[in-house]
């Protein structure tokens, strides 16, 4: 099941210097604050059908990556500003509260016009 589709529409001058450090932050960009636009990456929004949880699996372009942990906020952000922080480091237990951490063995890359998607594993 897709809990979660969207569009990358642009992508700021800083956001993938993040990229080097597994980092990449989303927002929709009707929702994004001004001083986040360098950093983020923006979509054009999308409706969470049901919150992330672990072993959920998220595609960026045909790149899988598998959720290893889901911060306490992480779903109400991505539900009202379509924002989340993901980390790519495998770690087991969210480092921050908006924080979606992921495992995967595909660089950490994306490019405008590519689906973000988030599915549960059945």
């Amino acid at each position: 099941m897709t809990k979660y589709e969207t569009t990358v529409v642009e992508i700021g001058e800083m956001a993938k210097k993040f990229f080097g450090q597994k980092i990449m932050v989303l927002f929709n960009k009707r929702e994004m604050p001004l001083e986040m636009k360098d950093i983020s990456v923006m979509h054009s929004g999308g409706e969470l059908a049901e919150d992330i949880k672990v072993g959920d699996k998220l595609y960026l372009g045909n790149r899988e990556y598998m959720v290893c942990a889901v911060g306490e906020k992480a779903n109400g952000n991505l539900r009202l500003m379509g924002h989340v922080c993901l980390k790519f480091d495998g770690k087991p237990t969210p480092e921050m509260p908006g924080d979606i951490h992921l495992r995967g063995d595909e660089p950490l890359t994306i490019e405008l016009g590519e689906k973000i998607i988030i599915q549960s594993p059945q």
